[in-house]
């Protein structure tokens, strides 16, 4: 095994044991910012290539009503609280983790639906 990929094991299992010693803590975190359906399906969608318009657009088809001020306005507030990341694309962030891999239901709309069967193909 060569020098890199003896140090990219290691450092792959590093990440490992940090997230999950976190894990518990971060979750009760997430779950207290998270107040509501609305603040769930902004974080599920955030996942650094959606915009703020564009998530918006988003849960508003699925007859919530959120702009895209609100969207940029959640992100700083979680951006503080380590709770997303900003993403490649500048003024974009994504969330840390999923919901679902935390045991927190997402609530349903049809772009989570489509996500899902696209994953799962």
């Amino acid at each position: 095994m060569s020098e890199i990929a003896s140090l990219s094991e290691k450092l792959d299992e590093l990440i490992f044991w940090t997230k999950f010693s976190v894990l518990s803590t971060f979750s009760v975190l997430l779950k207290d910012a998270l107040r509501d359906d609305t603040d769930k399906l902004v974080y599920e969608l955030s996942d650094g290539n959606r915009s703020t318009r564009e998530i918006a657009r988003l849960i508003s088809k699925g007859g919530r009503k959120i702009t895209h001020v609100t969207v940029a306005n959640m992100w700083q507030k979680w951006s503080l609280m380590s709770l997303v990341m900003p993403a490649r694309r500048r003024g974009r962030y994504r969330r840390v983790v999923s919901l679902e891999s935390l045991g927190i239901e997402v609530p349903s709309t049809e772009v989570i639906h489509e996500e899902r069967r696209e994953s799962n193909e």
